[in-house]
């Protein structure tokens, strides 16, 4: 895997990479470094584990490129790699966590993001891991087998991003295999296996999942499980019919919901150089979107 260009963030030092494998395809992958803790850890690495992604959420730039392939288990620690021995030679410290919230399903790629996650673990001994996922039940539920009582800090995050079954159709066709009622029932499980609030992610759309309809729907059907809503604003994409709300309505969605929920904010890492959540792409080499 060789590393074909790399662009870092004027706004908060993210630096996204983009990486040529062996096959000519591209990857890119987003370092994070936050001071301030907004995102839990101070140095994070955003790893791809598609080239591409088959989930075809609406919103999301590496959706609309389609599914290539998986990444093998060497590819998604090379990523690592590269960041690791960068900010050994930058004096930033090394990586404290891995999220797998980059190009791709991470849990269509089980096999391989479970034997990556393992080797960081015990090469680099990195404790920290975020999977982020629409919500493919079966393989949550096999996360718990396989990882209970070994690694104790996987958290999930699910892209929820809509109060209902339907709405959350139109926006990630994938859903109309699993309800998010399963969704949340399987997140109970995990938090009762790992004792970690799972986080359930919610991009804001103007106009489409920011009403207060949508508000006392997530607070019927969250209130009181174990897991922390995580409001964030829309990336700009350039899809038509989809914008983003302003900051300000972002708060006061975030403020009416945390009366009753578990509650935060992101701050998206990266977006200024088309690095930030459902901005990757398989670009450059061999393009396809």
């Amino acid at each position: 895997m060789e590393e074909v260009m790399k662009i870092v963030s004027n706004g908060d030092g993210s630096v996204k990479y983009l990486f040529k494998l062996v096959d000519d395809y591209t990857i890119e992958t987003l370092y994070m470094q936050d001071k301030n803790l907004k995102v839990t850890y101070c140095n994070t690495v955003c790893v791809s584990s598609q080239v591409g992604c088959n989930v075809g959420c609406i919103f999301c730039a590496t959706g609309k490129c389609g599914y290539i392939r998986n990444l093998s288990y060497n590819e998604i620690v090379e990523q690592v790699n590269v960041n690791y021995f960068n900010n050994m030679i930058l004096s930033k410290g090394s990586i404290d966590a891995v999220v797998f919230a980059g190009m791709g399903e991470p849990l269509f790629n089980y096999e391989n993001v479970k034997k990556a996650i393992q080797k960081l673990y015990i090469n680099i001994g990195i404790k920290n891991f975020e999977i982020v996922t629409v919500g493919v039940v079966p393989y949550i539920y096999k996360l718990i087998t396989d990882f209970k009582n070994k690694i104790n800090s996987i958290r999930l995050n699910i892209s929820l991003h809509a109060s209902t079954d339907d709405l959350r159709k139109k926006l990630i066709p994938y859903a109309s295999k699993h309800s998010i009622e399963e969704i949340i029932k399987a997140a109970s499980e995990y938090y009762e296996n790992f004792n970690t609030k799972v986080r359930f992610r919610y991009m804001l759309l103007k106009d489409f999942n920011d009403s207060a309809e949508d508000v006392e729907n997530l607070i019927r059907i969250l209130e009181n499980k174990p897991v922390k809503l995580i409001i964030s604003q829309y990336n700009e994409n350039n899809i038509p019919g989809l914008a983003a709300p302003s900051q300000k309505e972002v708060l006061e969605f975030y403020q009416k919901v945390s009366k009753k929920l578990d509650c935060g904010v992101f701050y998206n890492f990266g977006s200024d150089v088309k690095g930030g959540c459902g901005q990757l792409i398989p670009n450059q080499v061999k393009l396809r979107c």
